[in-house]
């Protein structure tokens, strides 16, 4: 995908989950502001790998134990982030996404 297009892209997906936000929560508005570079990068490393993202899902069984194992602590660990508040529930989830895209970019880079 050309870099132009990638960027635009992920400017879209991170207005739109910063408007999301906004709309349903009534606090931490540095918080809901601070979701919009956080989730452009996520996307735009995500489509910069987005082959490495798919072969990588379906590799051997430890990989997705790993997968698994994250995955549970990221859910468990989410919940309560949303029980705190929207924002710091979605940043939880842009935070756990940004560790996973530059895995995957270093990965792909070697």
């Amino acid at each position: 995908m050309r870099p132009a297009l990638r960027y635009a892209v992920s400017l879209f997906v991170g207005l739109i989950v910063a408007i999301f936000v906004a709309e349903f929560a009534t606090t931490d508005s540095l918080l809901t502001v601070s979701l919009f570079p956080l989730y452009v990068t996520v996307r735009s490393m995500m489509i910069a790998h987005r082959q490495a993202f798919v072969s990588l899902s379906r590799d051997a069984a430890p990989a997705r134990k790993r997968g698994a194992i994250v995955g549970g602590f990221s859910a468990f660990t989410g919940g309560f982030l949303l029980q705190t508040s929207i924002p710091a529930g979605t940043a939880g989830f842009g935070l756990m996404l940004l560790g996973m895209a530059t895995t995957v970019a270093d990965l792909d880079e070697l």
